[in-house]
């Protein structure tokens, strides 16, 4: 008998073992079917626009499962670019405050958090937030990068460069083009205090961090000019049309004023038919048609208009040749009269800039696009209406 007690012990703990799991796969069963129906119904919430049910709904699965903490990242992430910030800020707190969750899960909900603190405008919540996470170490450069976004905005340009070196280092891409202009920003600064020598050493790292630094040498330009050092001047206007020839319309007559000042006119001619010779740019080649009207008189300036036209048509261009009256092509004063309205008329709605990236356009410069906030992506607008 003590034997037989024995031997039933196995069968006993295969009993208990096999209604375990019989009882859990009823559990897990009973728990997928109550999470697929609150699932479906949130999605119904959804698209009947009743998204406070919804909430509550995927609030309550969460309770459940933790595998629907992606689910609530998704929904919150989708609240915020629909502007419903506020919604986006709930969940994404909600998924912190819950017990248990993965290293990598709280780190990827605080990461949202911080995007919808920006997207609310409560950048100092932002910043302290992606900050920790720096410390952290943790997702560095998705930390970095907004990091270096709410520096930009608040125009704190010191931070946005640490920001950019490092952000540098971790993910090893180019800043440089883009810490340029963040020194070129800080020259700014000093200059309209009066702190010229920490304005030119701003200078000399925005060319050390991006050697064809535009920006730089313009304003290096300003402040040669300001110490009446104008041979240096006209140098770094020179070194300005053969980095970028869309700024040969800007540097024009402050080159000429320089070159006038520095008696140095022969050198400035020379330089501007070289420059025709090598781009293509209206201002240019009207510039070119003034200065030979004092030399050669309007007929030949003229002429020069007309060839050039030739080769690149402009409207622009037209206009300074009725100007002129050189050609003999027009048949009255009254037509004369009448193409040049309509001419300047075109002109005046004409965009003088637009950005490469995003086509934002005005007739204003910017150096970081106001629409896509990128660095030196506006450019001089290029055809028979711009250069």
């Amino acid at each position: 008998m003590e034997y037989l007690s024995w031997a039933l012990i196995p069968v006993a703990v295969f009993f208990g073992w096999w209604l375990a799991r019989a009882v859990e796969k009823h559990f897990i069963r009973k728990r997928n079917q109550l999470f697929n129906n609150q699932y479906f119904q949130g999605l119904n919430y959804l698209l009947n626009e009743q998204p406070d049910k919804a909430i509550q709904v995927f609030l309550e699965l969460a309770e459940v499962n933790q595998d629907t903490v992606e689910i609530h990242m998704a929904l919150g992430s989708l609240f915020r670019r629909r502007g419903e910030v506020d919604r986006a800020i709930r969940f994404h707190q909600n998924i912190i405050a819950k017990p248990g969750l993965k290293p990598e899960q709280k780190t990827s909900a605080l990461l949202e958090l911080g995007e919808d603190y920006m997207r609310a405008g409560l950048l100092d919540r932002a910043e302290k937030l992606f900050s920790e996470l720096i410390e952290a170490d943790a997702h560095s450069p998705s930390a970095l990068r907004s990091l270096l976004d709410i520096y930009q905005q608040e125009k704190e340009w010191e931070g946005a460069l640490e920001q950019a070196r490092r952000l540098e280092q971790v993910e090893g891409i180019h800043m440089g083009d883009v810490m340029a202009q963040f020194c070129c920003e800080l020259a700014e600064i000093a200059r309209a205090s009066g702190q010229t020598e920490e304005a030119i050493r701003q200078l000399r790292q925005a060319r050390r961090h991006d050697s064809s630094c535009v920006r730089a040498r313009l304003i290096l330009a300003e402040i040669h000019v300001a110490d009446e050092k104008l041979s240096e001047t006209m140098d770094m206007y020179e070194q300005v049309a053969e980095l970028d020839s869309d700024y040969i319309r800007d540097i024009l007559e402050p080159y000429l004023e320089v070159s006038r000042e520095a008696n140095a006119d022969v050198r400035a001619y020379q330089k501007l038919q070289d420059w025709n010779d090598k781009y293509q740019s209206i201002s240019l080649i009207l510039k070119l048609t003034d200065l030979m009207a004092g030399k050669k008189g309007r007929e030949e300036a003229g002429k020069f208009l007309i060839t050039q036209l030739a080769n690149r048509p402009s409207v622009r261009g037209l206009d300074r040749l009725m100007d002129l009256k050189s050609d003999g092509r027009l048949d009255s004063k009254s037509s004369d009269e009448l193409l040049k309205a309509v001419t300047s008329r075109l002109m005046a709605k004409q965009p003088r800039y637009r950005c490469t990236h995003c086509s934002f356009s005005g007739h204003t410069h910017h150096w970081q696009c106001p629409s896509c906030r990128k660095w030196s992506t506006t450019k001089t607008i290029h055809g028979v209406l711009g250069e």
